[in-house]
């Protein structure tokens, strides 16, 4: 990993953490999100996975999508609807 590779990573760790942050505070039902993708072609391959313990309505997901996209458009990203993964899990 470069050391660009790797500021790209750390920046793009708190901005999902600051999403995180922010989703907690407008869905009871959401738990954590993680994310994958190859940090050289991240524009085509980041992927975020969000955990919740009950499925999302069409809105929230909207929302989701939006406080993802508002916290990573510094590093030049945008997610499409399908490049956001819902996961449920048992509470």
């Amino acid at each position: 990993m470069t050391k660009t590779e790797k500021k790209t990573e750390q920046l793009l760790i708190k901005q999902l953490t600051n999403a995180c942050e922010e989703l907690k505070l407008h869905n009871d039902a959401f738990e954590y999100l993680t994310h994958h993708g190859q940090l050289n072609k991240l524009k085509q391959t980041l992927k975020v996975e969000v955990f919740c313990t009950t499925a999302f309505t069409g809105q929230q997901l909207k929302q989701a999508l939006s406080i993802i996209n508002h916290e990573i458009k510094t590093l030049q990203l945008a997610l499409k609807p399908h490049d956001l993964i819902m996961t449920v899990i048992a509470d």
